[in-house]
């Protein structure tokens, strides 16, 4: 009798301890599911985060004229001996003239004008010759049928910027192709015959 009743409690024991294990097993299986979910949406945040990091940047680049290259001066390749380097006129207007690194006429900046590319002009202009470029930023851009200093905010021009090729070529095409036998500035508008120039870097000069 004493033998049966240590066998019924040793099979209850048994019972009792096997149910806990099986219970906390499938619990465990629960808890393993929930920690990949808690990674996915760690990964997820994270994401979310580097996207919301990467489009606050993007807002700073469609800043107005915000620099995002050296400042320099372009020579124009087989230009007029002695008289190589682009410089702009009180008028805007664009020549070749004697090569002065650190004369803010000569000088240009690539910039970033409402997310796409530009190039500053270095040098400000007066009421006297060009009243619309007083106290704005200017940068190079064509007006249908010449390259010149322009309000870098003016929707009716095009702007230009200096490719990898060395080229000075405008949004919609066209491209500086040289100059004038009164060393001016000539423009190919449909971009077939591009002028190439080479660049210095320089200390930008405020004027």
């Amino acid at each position: 009798m004493k033998f049966l009743v240590v066998l019924l409690s040793a099979a209850y024991v048994s019972a009792a301890a096997v149910q806990p294990r099986h219970h906390k097993g499938r619990g465990g299986n629960k808890n393993k599911a929930t920690a990949v979910d808690t990674t996915a949406v760690a990964t997820a945040t994270t994401a979310a985060a580097t996207a919301a990091g990467t489009a606050a940047a993007g807002t700073n680049a469609g800043a107005a004229a915000a620099a995002s290259g050296s400042t320099v001066v372009l020579k124009e390749v087989n230009g007029i001996p002695g008289n190589e380097c682009l410089t702009f006129r009180n008028n805007g207007e664009i020549v070749d003239a004697a090569c002065v690194n650190t004369a803010a006429d000569r000088q240009l900046t690539p910039a970033t004008v409402s997310g796409g590319s530009a190039l500053k002009v270095q040098r400000t202009f007066t009421a006297g010759f060009r009243p619309d470029l007083v106290n704005v930023n200017a940068c190079v851009g064509f007006n249908g049928t010449h390259f010149r200093a322009s309000d870098c905010a003016d929707s009716s021009v095009e702007l230009v910027t200096f490719n990898q090729n060395g080229e000075l070529v405008a949004s919609g095409g066209a491209c500086a192709s040289g100059h004038d036998n009164l060393a001016q500035m000539t423009v190919d508008t449909q971009g077939q015959s591009c002028a190439t120039y080479t660049s210095t870097d320089v200390t930008p000069t405020t004027s």
